[in-house]
């Protein structure tokens, strides 16, 4: 789909309208279709890749192959652009329920608030709102930002990039436990091939390790907090815990780093 999304960008050019795969673009789009729907129904799929390479590049989305034709994959929900665009050609609109659409721009905008609407509810779980969430994670605003977004960021990863689904109870460790474990063997740790730079490894460790923590906080209480060398630590009464650490110790060492008996051991370290 990039290629012809490519040369749909070249098309429009020729047109007068230029194109950079941003969202701000869309209107330029539903404008073009408005001035010359028959001119643009040879086009149909060439502008459905363009508005898909927008929404893939702002979700984080994936092609994918539903029946011969191509589809996104966006998180919770799966769209297809070309049979949009081709509803929007023909008839001017295109009906999801009862919502309308009757524009580029307004599907992009629709189907990443759909997006944001499935992270918000996967994080949530059985806080009331996010104000509520965000105050039990820990006192400082900031930090609280940091860990919904790095929370939010593994639930997208789990879904997209490793076909796993996260709700932040203790079953979901499996499922990181999985994924910790495919990384660990595609690195020089494991069965060979690419193994993560520090950058990588570092990031992937505070992504994963947050979510870890969280499965942990909401189970056992506490909250997070930065320590003075900038480390984040997990309090819970008197005792400390590192899970950013350990995701990191999972990714390196392997299963002997079990993330279950991670998760088990959190009672006697609270009861020591």
């Amino acid at each position: 789909m990039a290629a012809l999304a490519a040369e749909c960008v070249q098309v429009c050019k020729n047109a007068g309208v230029n194109l950079d795969f941003q969202p701000r673009t869309l209107p330029l789009v539903d404008k073009y279709l408005a001035a010359s729907r028959s001119e643009a129904e040879p086009h149909a799929k060439g502008i459905a890749a363009y508005v898909g390479e927008v929404i893939r590049r702002e979700t984080g989305g994936l092609w994918y192959e539903h029946e011969g034709n191509p589809a996104l994959d966006v998180g919770e929900h799966q769209i297809d652009p070309v049979a949009f665009v081709t509803l929007l050609i023909e008839r001017g609109h295109a009906q999801f329920g009862e919502v309308k659409i009757t524009g580029t721009k307004q599907y992009c905008d629709w189907v990443c608030r759909l997006q944001r609407q499935w992270l918000d509810g996967a994080l949530l779980g059985t806080y009331e709102s996010m104000a509520a969430l965000r105050t039990s994670m820990t006192p400082d605003a900031k930090l609280a930002g940091v860990l919904v977004a790095q929370s939010q960021s593994a639930v997208h990863s789990a879904r997209l990039k490793w076909n796993e689904s996260l709700d932040f109870t203790q079953d979901s460790l499996e499922a990181i436990e999985r994924i910790l474990g495919k990384i660990h063997n595609a690195g020089r740790y494991g069965s060979g091939g690419a193994a993560p730079d520090e950058e990588e490894l570092a990031a992937s460790s505070k992504m994963w390790g947050t979510y870890i923590g969280e499965v942990i906080r909401r189970h056992y209480g506490g909250q997070w907090s930065l320590c003075e060398d900038f480390t984040l630590a997990l309090l819970i009464g008197e005792a400390k815990a590192y899970p950013i650490a350990k995701a990191r110790k999972r990714i390196v060492d392997g299963a002997s780093d079990n993330l279950r008996y991670y998760f088990s051991s959190m009672l006697k370290l609270l009861q020591g």
